[in-house]
């Protein structure tokens, strides 16, 4: 009986400290499994406490075109409020060139919107990287977030021979001008607007001589003055630009009407131009007498006109041409403007007509007969 209740005893000891042990060993393990799952929290917590900046590229353009002048937008989410400024680097980009490294900013909380303008410039286009750093006093490495580019697919156009080069969302003719360039040429001078436009590459195959005298750019606007020596063969200057809004060509014409802006139609260097306005002083003349002879005989008003008109016609041509003398070494313009294009150089002084005032410009006609611009400065004052 004694060694039967000492068995007893000796299992239910034995089965206490099993369970002890157990639930040790399970305690143990509960508080390595915490332990593990604070440091993951805590790890999670870090790094979303240091993605203060989120960004991706808006509404990327599936096409571009070779001369396209276009625009990046980079959605932005800052966490971190306090920065004193934002700073993007582009790199690893391709066939593109930056205009402007201003930026254009739109908000719409919590987002904003930074716009840049660019120009595809190669055949290949590839997006580029870019890196944003927020600036806290003056440090820009205290968080930087990079996004990573990627290609677009890039169109050539295949245009008629009269294409300008110029892609835009519209092309407008603010205004114009066509005037004597020399025996067998005109010049034409207009000036013109266009939005997301490449105008600083426009060139016309009509003209044997061209060229861009101001050029301003105001993205998305730009607009310029232009100029191109033509043919006295053409009745108009027409050309195309291609329209990014219809994608298609659009046609540009402009009238070619001379305007004789001279103070006399005679001229000192050319005899025969002398003999023929001798021979409209006579024509006109003659006329003249008719009208007196029909005015006396029939005693009717309406010969006096023929009689008044040939005179001022006559008073007109007999105007005296004011000649100017031009110094050495003085730079000949196509259009009065200081900033405007040289075509010639006069390495001598000489003295010639004067066809006409600019402001601070004379306008001359050169001994090879063609016609430009000197500066008042550059006009002998003996």
């Amino acid at each position: 009986m004694r060694f039967f209740l000492l068995l007893l005893f000796t299992l239910i000891i034995s089965n206490a400290q099993a369970e002890v042990s157990a639930f040790g060993y399970e305690s143990a393990q509960e508080t390595q499994e915490t332990e593990e799952t604070n440091e993951t929290v805590e790890i999670v917590e870090e790094e979303i406490q240091a993605k203060l900046l989120y960004q991706s590229y808006y509404e990327l353009p599936k096409k571009l075109f070779k001369g396209q002048v276009f625009t990046l937008t980079i959605k932005a989410l800052s966490a971190q409020k306090d920065y004193d400024s934002l700073e993007y680097n582009f790199s690893n980009e391709a066939g593109l060139a930056l205009l402007s490294d201003e930026r254009e900013r739109k908000i719409n909380s919590p987002y904003f919107y930074d716009t840049f303008y660019f120009q595809v410039t190669g055949n290949h286009v590839r997006i580029p990287d870019v890196r944003t750093s927020l600036i806290f006093n003056g440090n820009s490495g205290s968080l930087q977030e990079t996004l990573r580019g990627e290609r677009i697919n890039t169109v050539r156009l295949n245009p008629e021979k009269d294409f300008s080069q110029v892609l835009a969302e519209n092309f407008k003719i603010l205004e114009y001008k066509t005037s004597q360039y020399d025996n067998q040429h005109n010049i034409v001078v207009f000036s013109a607007e266009a939005k997301m436009a490449n105008l600083n590459d426009f060139s016309l195959k009509a003209a044997s001589k061209e060229g861009i005298d101001a050029f301003e750019q105001e993205l998305p606007y730009s607009n310029f003055t232009y100029y191109a020596v033509v043919s006295k063969q053409l009745n108009e200057l027409k050309f195309t630009y291609f329209n990014l809004n219809t994608r298609h060509f659009q046609d540009v014409v402009i009238p070619i009407i001379v305007i004789n802006d001279r103070v006399s139609t005679q001229t000192d260097l050319a005899p025969t131009q002398n003999t023929h306005v001798f021979a409209k002083i006579i024509a006109a003349a003659i006329v003249s007498a008719v009208g007196i002879v029909l005015f006396i005989y029939r005693r009717r008003k309406f010969y006096l006109l023929i009689v008044i008109l040939p005179l001022f016609f006559i008073a007109k041509l007999s105007v005296p041409i004011k000649h100017v003398c031009v110094k050495e070494d003085s730079n000949i313009y196509l259009l009065p403007m200081k900033n405007g294009t040289i075509f010639e150089r006069i390495p001598y002084r000489f003295t010639t007509e004067s066809l006409g005032q600019a402001e601070d410009f004379t306008k001359i006609r050169m001994q090879n007969n063609q016609i430009g611009w000197v500066q008042d400065e550059n006009l002998c004052k003996d």
